[in-house]
């Protein structure tokens, strides 16, 4: 990584804005992967580095216990970009982990030329002129993702490509983030399949951990081998980045940028989802929540923002919920209220079994917000995003 940093290539790897760990570590491992087969290539974390270094604990963590330290230094990052893309060269970009380009590079089209997408999202079609056939490979058919994680994508690009044994580096990389994607390989949250297990398998047998950094999510065994534990490693992860200090300490307006994603329905009806990983009531009572929330809708131009929860409680029992907030200001297109009655009534493709829970009272006159428990906890964003697309096409 400190080569291309020092030696970018003329073609890019990149994950989506969000810049959780599938965006950021399938890029940085796509290329290591097609830079050994002589396809170089530069991967670019799509956030700051100021924003990587402060807001990703489990994404430092997983670089740590993957033997690359001072990760940040080592690191293109998206403004390094934009000043490499000032020069008005054409270059070629992969996208990972989402299929539309971002919109820190909307400006960069005519110089930058999507050529590559491996995804589990919804296929938005764009692109298909400089991007087709095997070029385009993206996991999600009738409203679901075909697996977990992009990384899964990788670890079988890697398995077609290399023979064992694999890197340790790369092995706990990949390892890391389907665990975490998968929720630790668990049925229960709806989210792994078979191709995430088979690539976890190929990965646990296939890696040289001997060579791996020491840690306590490895096993030594009496013949000397190394095996892994993958419940510490997730275990590890998982404390990382559901940490509840982390969480409480954060601002509500970073917390909302922090995992964010636009959606688009039928023109001028634009809303997004924010991920936010602590019970919906504590983060609608955070001070400020009301005033900050308004203002981030503001500037992202949407009069409906849906917000995801994520926890677990004391006794380890995974939970999801989702807010709905609204504006009532006149001069948005976006059906909000008959928007949140549409979720609770209609006959959707998923049944998220949504519960409403008791808020306190709006303090601001131009925004409304309603809470919900979602007892189905399979359905992700990525499932809720184009349900509440296809509401509002409707």
């Amino acid at each position: 990584m400190v080569d291309r940093k020092a030696n970018p290539t003329n073609h890019y790897i990149i994950g989506n804005n969000a810049a959780d760990a599938d965006s950021i570590v399938s890029a940085i491992t796509l290329a290591y992967v097609e830079s050994r087969h002589g396809n170089k290539a530069t991967p670019v974390v799509p956030i700051s580095k100021e924003v990587f270094t402060t807001q990703r604990p489990e994404i430092n963590l997983l670089m740590d216990l993957a033997g690359i330290s001072n990760a940040p230094d080592k690191l293109l990052f998206i403004d390094d970009l934009v000043d490499i893309l000032a020069d008005g060269e054409s270059k070629s970009i992969s996208l990972v982990d989402h299929n539309t380009r971002n919109k820190s590079l909307q400006n960069y089209q005519k110089v930058l030329t999507v050529v590559e997408i491996v995804d589990h999202h919804k296929d938005r079609h764009q692109y298909e002129e400089t991007c087709s056939g095997k070029q385009r490979n993206i996991a999600f058919e009738h409203n679901h993702a075909l697996v977990a994680s992009t990384t899964t994508l990788v670890a079988e690009r890697l398995r077609a490509y290399e023979s064992p044994p694999y890197s340790a580096s790369i092995g706990i990389l990949l390892l890391g983030v389907i665990l975490l994607d998968s929720v630790n390989l668990n049925d229960s949250v709806g989210k792994v399949t078979d191709r995430d297990r088979k690539s976890v398998n190929d990965l646990l047998m296939n890696t040289d951990w001997n060579k791996a950094k020491p840690s306590s999510y490895l096993i030594r065994g009496g013949n000397g081998d190394v095996t892994v534990d993958t419940n510490e490693l997730f275990r590890m992860l998982q404390m990382a980045k559901y940490d509840p200090v982390f969480w409480s300490q954060m601002s509500v307006s970073r917390s909302l940028s922090y995992d964010f994603k636009y959606f688009q329905a039928a023109k001028d009806k634009k809303f997004g989802i924010s991920s936010i990983l602590m019970p919906g009531v504590d983060f609608m009572t955070k001070e400020g929540f009301w005033n900050s929330t308004y203002s981030f809708m503001n500037t992202m131009e949407m009069s409906f923002l849906g917000i995801m929860f994520a926890y677990y409680d004391e006794q380890e029992v995974f939970h999801r919920q989702l807010a709905c907030v609204y504006t009532t200001d006149e001069d948005r297109l976006v059906e909000r209220s008959d928007l949140v009655d549409a979720i609770l009534t209609s006959d959707l493709d998923v049944d998220l079994q949504l519960e409403e829970v008791m808020i306190p009272s709006t303090e601001h006159p131009n925004l409304q917000a309603r809470l919900f428990d979602q007892h189905n906890v399979a359905p992700s964003r990525k499932q809720i995003g184009p349900l509440l697309e296809k509401l509002l096409n409707g």
